[in-house]
């Protein structure tokens, strides 16, 4: 049996969640690609669970080597497609989208990019993974929580 999803999640919360560090999530959030969904009175940040799909965004697209711009691009439209607990929204218009066509095109010549590279190496990236695993952590992945590269230095 599972334990439901919090309705909130603490920063701390959050981070583990996605298996990233506090630091990472508040990162993201002094960044403003993160914000609360709630502000406690003493101050305290939480974050609803669509934040959570937000976050892993933005790692994915990191470690897939999308700049910190382009991850921001990619959750901003994401935002303006989606209501705030992550159902797509049919009503939305290109007036919802506050970023430029340029930019926009950009963005799908790197998705594009990025996709069909995994397509091209999906079955080999998949093999390697398995060898990997077997040969060095004898079956088991690591699953601590880490910083992702350049994360605290970025801005």
């Amino acid at each position: 049996m599972t334990t439901p999803s919090p309705t909130y999640y603490t920063t701390a919360e959050l981070a583990r969640a996605a298996q990233v560090t506090r630091r990472t999530v508040m990162h993201y959030a002094e960044l403003g690609l993160l914000t609360p969904d709630q502000v406690t009175a003493s101050g305290r940040a939480l974050y609803g669970p669509y934040a959570l799909r937000l976050l892993r965004d933005l790692i994915d697209l990191r470690a897939l080597g999308f700049t910190l711009e382009e991850a921001r691009d990619a959750v901003t439209l994401r935002r303006a497609t989606h209501d705030v607990s992550g159902v797509y929204r049919r009503d939305w218009t290109r007036a919802d989208i506050p970023i430029g066509d340029e930019r926009l095109q950009a963005l799908q010549v790197k998705l594009r990019t990025v996709h069909d590279a995994y397509e091209r190496q999906a079955d080999n990236l998949a093999r390697f993974d398995r060898w990997l695993t077997k040969r060095f952590t004898g079956g088991q992945l690591p699953t601590a929580p880490v910083d992702l590269p350049g994360e605290a230095d970025e801005g």
